[in-house]
């Protein structure tokens, strides 16, 4: 059994100093930039789509997974885009046959900051100025309106990143209806 002594001996000292600095080291080194703007004007659905719609009725989507009230679909063919920016996958969750969220999925910096681009020209600026980071190894950037938050997160050690859009109404009851233990 350790005694309170034992903290105090070189070895286990050295170790616990170690532990915490790599901690600290980890922490430093993953930083995300964070920003949370208002949109300056709510779409009120994404990818063409208002929120709320049924997914099912639509001829160029397929459904990939399905539970008694989440159904997630997918394109039938092709690849997405975003505004004519190429995508490297979509998923298209309907909670309760109500269109709740988009999730885009992307690789590369170059379509990172065109999209970047097109989300700044639509929604509004990025705020940079207080405690910005503009590079690192995770960048996130938020837009919220009345009925829509957009946000993406890009990966910068894997060049990969994520655009979410989804519905202020609908997608919070995702975690009414699924509960704590589903995930």
């Amino acid at each position: 059994m350790n005694s309170p002594q034992s903290l105090h001996h070189p070895t286990t000292a050295t170790a616990y100093k170690w532990i915490c600095v790599s901690f600290l080291a980890l922490l430093s080194l993953s930083a995300t930039a964070t920003y949370g703007m208002p949109i300056k004007e709510d779409p009120k659905g994404f990818f063409g789509i208002t929120w709320g719609a049924s997914l099912a009725t639509r001829a160029d989507l397929k459904e990939i997974d399905t539970s008694d009230t989440l159904h997630v679909y997918t394109l039938k063919q092709g690849v997405p885009h975003v505004e004519g920016i190429p995508m490297e996958s979509v998923k298209l969750y309907g909670l309760e046959n109500h269109y709740a969220r988009a999730i885009f999925r992307y690789k590369s910096a170059l379509t990172h900051k065109a999209l970047l681009r097109y989300l700044e020209g639509r929604f509004g600026k990025i705020d940079r100025t207080h405690a910005s980071m503009m590079r690192g190894l995770n960048q996130q950037y938020t837009w919220r309106g009345s009925d829509t938050e957009i946000a993406i997160t890009y990966h910068g050690f894997r060049e990969q990143g994520f655009l979410t859009a989804e519905s202020r109404v609908f997608a919070p009851l995702f975690l009414s209806i699924h509960g704590d233990h589903s995930f």
